[in-house]
């Protein structure tokens, strides 16, 4: 069997195509495929996007597929046409119900791994989506799990150890690749890095369980305090708390705090790796590719407990936010103590 480097996932089969999508839109499953589709291309061979889209990085001599609208029904006729082994790549345990709907024909082996943290919690909630997503795990021939809790839930509905190969979610960026900060896209951020002026960074979806505006709160004590730091926030994905407006307000009425959108990868590692720090505060969470990506750069990082982390993250409690901002505060990349 072979493996990829920085991926424990090990498959049967030489050659397969990967389902999930590739940046645009931005975010860990996406990076995950566009990194695995460039390092592996000599084993991936076809991408199918699930998510149509103009401004697609690209991944040659891997070939890229997707459908311009419909994409459940092309899928549904590119497994049915297709002859290689599939990765399937979903975020929640929805993408079980959706397995369970596609055809598998043949002698085809069918992967999977689900990026989400929360799914053993998803699955406990509605005796019909444990029901529907035993059904589709069945059609599975291996799982990448990220955590125990994934571990635990993939047990639940009825997968034997087998079928269980434990994973990361993350495939190492290389130094010489991140890009130089754009003057242009982020005058701010440059004006702080000429200046010396430390700036830290949130990103993630803009729900509950990320927590940016607990920390956007901490952060307005200390400027109300005369510290002089700035934070930088990253948001993409789907707005299923409400809370986007809110977010967006908060930080585009500071003189302290940045708000960006929809960014691509390669533009927040280039803002990432000059910050002085990198804060994930989750409630629920499976990895964080991004707590990887800070330590990997050499960026101070804190992140919480509620799942295994890249190892060299300071890890805090979720309610922790205030002692999560004083390590960093206290380990700004100049050398100098704040508070």
């Amino acid at each position: 069997m072979d493996s990829f480097e920085g991926v424990g996932v090990m498959f049967n089969s030489y050659g397969f195509v990967v389902v999930g999508g590739i940046p645009e839109p931005v975010g860990g499953v996406t990076t995950f495929i566009y990194r695995l589709a460039r390092r592996g291309s000599c084993q991936v061979e076809s991408v199918f996007d699930m998510y149509p889209g103009e401004n697609k990085k690209d991944i040659s001599p891997v070939k890229h597929i997707y459908a311009p609208c419909f994409s459940l029904l092309f899928l549904f006729r590119f497994l049915f046409l297709n002859k290689s082994d599939v990765y399937f790549n979903f975020s929640g345990a929805m993408g079980l119900v959706l397995l369970l709907l596609l055809p598998k024909v043949g002698r085809v082996n069918w992967f999977l791994t689900l990026h989400n943290g929360g799914i053993e919690e998803r699955i406990k909630k509605s005796r019909l989506l444990h029901f529907l997503a035993r059904l589709g795990a069945k059609k599975v021939d291996r799982f990448g799990y990220l955590s125990t809790s994934q571990e635990r839930a993939y047990a639940s509905l009825g997968v034997e150890s087998n079928r269980l190969v434990r994973i990361e979610s993350f495939i190492p960026v290389n130094q010489s690749d991140v890009d130089e900060v754009d003057p242009f896209l982020f005058p701010e951020i440059q004006s702080f890095i000429k200046n010396e002026t430390p700036y830290f960074v949130i990103s993630g979806y803009p729900t509950k369980i990320y927590q940016h505006l607990e920390v956007f709160d901490r952060f307005e004590r200390l400027w109300d305090a005369g510290v002089n730091v700035k934070l930088i926030g990253f948001f993409y994905g789907d707005d299923s708390d409400d809370l986007l407006t809110i977010i967006k307000m908060r930080f585009e009425k500071s003189d302290n705090a940045f708000f960006y959108w929809g960014v691509d990868s390669e533009k927040f590692l280039s803002v990432l790796s000059k910050a002085s720090g990198y804060l994930r505060m989750n409630t629920v969470d499976s990895y964080g590719v991004a707590v990887a990506e800070a330590v990997t750069l050499g960026v101070p990082c804190v992140a919480t407990d509620v799942c295994e982390r890249f190892p060299g993250a300071y890890i805090v409690s979720p309610d922790d936010i205030d002692g999560a901002v004083g390590f960093l505060l206290r380990y700004i990349r100049n050398g100098s103590i704040v508070v």
